[in-house]
This record gives structure tokens, sequence and C-alpha cells, in this order.
């Protein structure tokens, strides 16, 4: 039997300051994405970083120009705390945009990583959502 939870991880190596494809697939076995949460490798690039666009099923997230550092959050939180929430489709949904680094990095190349939290609740099921 399935976990009723899945973390799913998108990484991107940045290897420079640029633009950096976001093209993922949701895990097909989990019905629904209810959260999202970033972390890095490097906390000084984060300064000015943006998304431009964040979609998970052609439905827009976050805007072009959106703060990266918005959805990043401190240990002092419990991990179950740290995610941004959402509630789309995940069964196969595409996951797109564009990570725009803006040069602010200690070093490169560093890791960015994008946590996707996926669920199969019991509600969902029992309405066939």
């Amino acid at each position: 039997m399935r976990r009723p939870i899945k973390y799913q991880i998108i990484k991107l190596v940045v290897t420079a300051a640029g633009s950096f494809p976001i093209n993922a697939e949701t895990d097909k076995a989990y019905r629904k994405v209810t959260g999202i949460q970033f972390n890095s490798t490097d906390s000084n690039a984060l300064k000015d970083t943006v998304f431009s666009k964040f979609e998970i099923d052609s439905n827009e997230i976050f805007p072009d120009g959106f703060e990266v550092k918005l959805i990043q959050t401190g240990l002092d939180l419990s991990p179950n705390e740290r995610f941004y929430k959402v509630d789309e489709r995940a069964e196969g949904s595409t996951v797109a945009g564009s990570y725009k680094d803006a040069g602010n990095a200690s070093a490169y190349p560093y890791n960015a990583y994008i946590y996707l939290r996926l669920e199969n609740r019991v509600d969902d099921a029992k309405a066939g959502t």
C-alpha cells in the first residue's frame, strides 16, 4: 500500500546567473499537490532571484517575477508547516516554469531544490477527485 504523502524533489543545478527551465511531471500515483517548498545550497543566491512563472497542470501558481525567497522557510518551523499550501491535480501533471538567478550566489554552481508535497487524501478518494 502506498503512503498517503510523498515528497517529490525537483533539483536545478544553477551554473551561473541566468534563467533555468523547470520541467517535471508529478508522480502519477498521487492525486493532489498540496504544498510547495524551496531550498538552496547557497542562501545568498536568493537575493533578487525570481520565478518566471511557475505552473502545475497549466495553472499558474506563481506569476512572472515572484520572489523565490517567499516560499523558503527556516528551520524554526516544523517540517509539516514549511510548505506553501496549494491544491492542484497531481496524477502526472506537468510542472513548468523558469528559475531566474540574479547573480548573487557566493559561488557557482549551486543546487536549488523545489519540494512538492503529494497526497492521496481519503476525502479525495471518496469524492473521486
